[in-house]
Order: C-alpha cells, then sequence, then structure tokens
C-alpha cells in the first residue's frame, strides 16, 4: 500500500528571483488549528443523547454553545473535543464512550500509569502501555517495535470489539485522537523525551482530506494510506535512561492537561482556559483536595489560585459545578443519597444535603424524586 506522507510542512521555498524587484517581507502562514467538524463529532453526541446524558447541560457547563452540532459543517476546536469527551466519558462511567463493547471503567488511565513508576526509558514506558491496553481490552491490538532508528507504537485494530461498526469515519476519527492521548500520556511519564523523540505518525485514512484538520496539531509529518495506526520515536532517545516522574505526578488529570495543551488553544470563541480546565478535570476524576490538584499542576494553593483568578473563575465555584452535576447524575441514575453523598467524597449526609440544598434550592431526595416522576412521565409518552 503506498503511504503519502505530509512533507509539504518542511518543503524548502523556491530561491526569489534576484532580477525582480523585492517583494514586501511577509509573514510566515500560521499553523491553522486544529478542529474537526461538529458532523465527525456527531456520534459521540448521538451515543450520549441515546444513553439518557443531557449533553445541552454538558455544553454549557463548558461554556460551548448549545448549538454547537446543530450544523455539521460547524468547525469544533479539537481542545473542546476533548474537553466534552472528559465530561461524556466520567458522565457514562466508560473511559472509551461507549466505542468499545468492552466497557473500561473510570480509574484504567490512572491504573495503567501506576505502572510506569518504575520505567527507566521511553521504550519502557511504552511497552507497559501496550501490555495493560491490551490486558484490559481483552486482545493484542497494541505493539512496540524496534526497526533500525526507530521504535514503533502500533495500533492493529482488527478484530477490535467496537460498538460502533457502522461509521468507518468516526472510528478513523476516534483512532486518530486516541494516537494524541498515547503520545501525551508518553509525554507525562518521559516529559523531557518524548517530544523531542518524535518522528512520524501513521494512519490509516487513505489521504489527507477534510476530515484530517485535528492532525494539525502533531509537530511531526502524519503518513497516511498505512496498514496500521502508529506513532515513531528515535530509537537512541526512545532506549536513553530516564528516572520516571513521581507517582503523584503520573494522573489521568495531567495527561488531559497535556493533551489540551497539545490540540491548542483554539477553542470555541474564549471558552478554553487551561488552568481551569485542568481543574475540571482533576475534580471530574475524584480529586477535591486543593492541595493535590495543585501539586499535581507543580505550583502552590496560591499560584492556582492567582491563575483561576485572572481566568475569571474560583476553587470553591469550579468544585461546586463538578460536584453538582456529578450529584444530579447520580441521583438521576436511581443511587440512593446516602450512596451519592459517599461517592462524591462527603464525610457526613448532613454536609452533603446542605450544599445539595444550597446549590439547588432543593434537597437531594426532593431532586430525585423529580427526575424519576420526568423520567416515567417520558416514558409514558413514548409508548
Amino acid at each position: 500500500m503506498v503511504v503519502i506522507t505530509d512533507e509539504d510542512r518542511t518543503a524548502a521555498p523556491k530561491p526569489a528571483d534576484p532580477a525582480a524587484a523585492s517583494p514586501a517581507p511577509m509573514s510566515p502562514a500560521p499553523t491553522p488549528p486544529a478542529y474537526a467538524s461538529a458532523g465527525l463529532i456527531r456520534p459521540l453526541i448521538t451515543m450520549a443523547e441515546a444513553r439518557g446524558l443531557a449533553v445541552h447541560e454538558i455544553l454549557r457547563g463548558l461554556d460551548l454553545p448549545r448549538d454547537l452540532f446543530t450544523d455539521d459543517a460547524t468547525p469544533v476546536a479539537l481542545s473542546d473535543y476533548y474537553r466534552l469527551q472528559n465530561q461524556i466519558s466520567a458522565a457514562l462511567q466508560d473511559e472509551t464512550c461507549n466505542l468499545s463493547t468492552r466497557q473500561l471503567l473510570p480509574g484504567t488511565t490512572d491504573f495503567v500509569l501506576s505502572q510506569m513508576t518504575g520505567v527507566t526509558s521511553l521504550f519502557d514506558a511504552m511497552k507497559i502501555v501496550a501490555r495493560s491496553y491490551n490486558l484490559v481490552h481483552g486482545g493484542e491490538y497494541n505493539s512496540v517495535r524496534r526497526r533500525g532508528d526507530v521504535v514503533t507504537f502500533a495500533i492493529d485494530d482488527r478484530g477490535f470489539p467496537y460498538a460502533i461498526r457502522d461509521n468507518p469515519a468516526y472510528i478513523s476519527f476516534s483512532l486518530e485522537c486516541l494516537l494524541i492521548f498515547l503520545h501525551c500520556m508518553l509525554k507525562v511519564v518521559a516529559p523531557e523525551t518524548a517530544e523531542g523523540a518524535l518522528r512520524k505518525i501513521a494512519v490509516t485514512k487513505p489521504r489527507r482530506d477534510a476530515d484530517a484538520t485535528h492532525l494539525a496539531c502533531w509537530s511531526a509529518p502524519v503518513a497516511f494510506g498505512a496498514a496500521t495506526y502508529a506513532v515513531e520515536y528515535d530509537a537512541d532517545a526512545a532506549f536513553a535512561p530516564l528516572t520516571a516522574p513521581p507517582a503523584e505526578l503520573l494522573t489521568a488529570a495531567r495527561v488531559h492537561a497535556e493533551i489540551l495543551k497539545m490540540a491548542g488553544r483554539e477553542a470555541s470563541g474564549d471558552a478554553f482556559q487551561e488552568t481551569s480546565s485542568f481543574v475540571r478535570s482533576a475534580l471530574g476524576r475524584g480529586l477535591i483536595d486543593q492541595t493535590r490538584i495543585a501539586a499535581l499542576l507543580g505550583v502552590s494553593v496560591a499560584t492556582l489560585r492567582r491563575r483561576l483568578d485572572e481566568e475569571g473563575a474560583s476553587f470553591r465555584e469550579l468544585r461546586q459545578e463538578v460536584l453538582n452535576a456529578a450529584a444530579k447524575r447520580l441521583l438521576t441514575r436511581g443511587l440512593k443519597v446516602t450512596e451519592v453523598a459517599e461517592e462524591l467524597g462527603f464525610a457526613e449526609l448532613r454536609s452533603f444535603n446542605r450544599a445539595f440544598k444550597s446549590w439547588n434550592g432543593e434537597t437531594p431526595k426532593s431532586y430525585a424524586r423529580r427526575a424519576a416522576a420526568a423520567d416515567a412521565g417520558a416514558q409514558s409518552a413514548a409508548e
């Protein structure tokens, strides 16, 4: 199969004609923002709504337009896609966002990262990631191999238990985004090595087309028409010794923050704020202590507060927003009030009741009754 490499990024400019008049200096063309069309992402939205999620509330919580997915041609910043995916994943309790028939429970990424505390090289980290995800997915879909001066992490999805099989464009998009996730995970484990060692990315899409704009976030060439999805690294760098970060820095929240950096700051409008997005992600994954989250960012609590203030947010507001959304979601699913309080980390049921009432003007029990009645009414109407 012919592999078409995106070499035009590094093509040298033609020398100027010395006989021609010197043109006015021109600024280099800006790198196009990484984005995907709303139509390409729509299967995620359709699936989430089919599972009973109030997607419009998730969009509002992320400061994204409610009508963002009304027109299939609307460009959605890649950073916004990942923020949305992160929220839907947490709500569904499935890190694959129902892409696979094998659910990956929340904490899977943290589990994989917990295996990295003793790694001695980028190559070791790649092997651990491949082995761990093969285990949880129940198949040999990931492999790491050295060929000459490169080390390749390959993903062969033939035979993978996809829950969605009738939309190859969405599957390709999801796998291409998975490569970004993989690279950012390796950057968290080997922050001084992974980015500089990156050589090439390979995707199975036959050629660059209108659905490849999200690949603009890569700093290395992208090869199209490959047999498998892959990320290649320089072999010397991959085998060079390294010291893994401390365990408290090897977290899914840091991977998510790294993804948002790579995806770019071109979020819809001015909604994307790096620190507040990191805090929301950490809170959504069960980290509710401000000191711990500041440590994950590598800053003091005072610096965390200052950065949030610069973004027009506060830790208290973000904590309330995330916990309230989680509480409503769990109550709507039918969990007991005591179970929800425990799930969200409240030491006392009374504290949870008081907080929920201050947020919503009603008790958790009252909200649960209303949600159950509304659900029953919707089912009756459908019948």
